[in-house]
């Protein structure tokens, strides 16, 4: 089965076509047969569409200057690339300076693909059921969608670059505290942390804090929740978590605030 996408800039109309596949023999079928090849439909639509935005970020140019170097174009060749809809190829053009050394990949770069070879939504997807799940099942409830064949060992860096991409964004995404929907009567501070053991490093501790927001019957309103990487000194926790309790404090100055 194949498909393939045209648009219609000026009728903003996108049109999905496919081959292979015998549509009218579905509703024939059982319900679960028919859901199957449904199923298969939608990845090989997703792999076609998940193709089509990267060939929109392509970059043919004959030079490219980054960071005052002069970077020439190589012959195209043909990228690897994981999505929540399995893996596709397509053909792109690298970079590199007369002087060789490593290569730039300008659809890449575009794409944002800093996971190596997952696009970022797949990384989120992973990132968020390793969260509540082991690799191993995270693998095997991934592997359910055909073509997605990812392995426990490829899974736990690609959940190691998306924790560090979130310590990173703090300060660049300074979030404020979402108001709470009643008046708020009591303000609740509370703190806890627990040392674990770091691979190749000394046992560091893992603090988290929690901000919640009462109203006068001893409803919550709404939570705040804080937590940090183990680390030496708590100085990362204590400032963010300072600055929490802070800002929260003078947006409900009459509520009464304990710890």
């Amino acid at each position: 089965m194949k498909a393939s996408i045209s648009t219609t800039s000026v009728a903003n109309e996108l049109t999905l076509t496919s081959q292979g596949l015998n549509w009218e023999d579905t509703p024939q079928a059982s319900c679960y047969e028919g859901a199957v090849q449904g199923r298969d439909l939608l990845k090989v639509i997703g792999q076609e569409l998940a193709v089509h935005l990267r060939r929109s970020q392509e970059v043919a140019a004959p030079t490219l200057a980054v960071a005052g170097e002069t970077y020439y174009r190589k012959a195209a060749s043909r990228g690897h690339y994981q999505t929540l809809s399995g893996a596709v190829v397509l053909s792109r053009h690298l970079y590199q300076t007369s002087a060789g050394g490593a290569t730039l990949c300008p659809l890449e770069r575009n794409c944002q693909l800093r996971f190596g070879a997952a696009t970022p939504w797949l990384a989120a997807v992973v990132s968020c059921k390793l969260a509540s799940a082991s690799a191993g099942e995270v693998a095997q409830d991934l592997g359910k969608s055909p073509g997605v064949t990812l392995s426990a060992p490829y899974l736990h860096p690609l959940a190691h670059q998306g924790g560090q991409l979130a310590v990173e964004k703090p300060a660049a995404w300074p979030l404020a505290a979402a108001a709470a929907p009643a008046p708020v009567a009591l303000s609740a501070t509370g703190v806890d942390g627990t040392t674990m053991a770091v691979v190749s490093e000394a046992d560091k501790e893992a603090r988290c804090g929690t901000r919640a927001l009462d109203n006068q019957a001893g409803e919550r309103l709404h939570p705040e929740y804080l937590g940090t990487r183990p680390a030496a000194g708590k100085v990362t926790f204590a400032q963010r978590f300072t600055a929490c309790v802070a800002r929260v404090t003078a947006r409900y100055p009459n509520a009464l605030h304990v710890g």
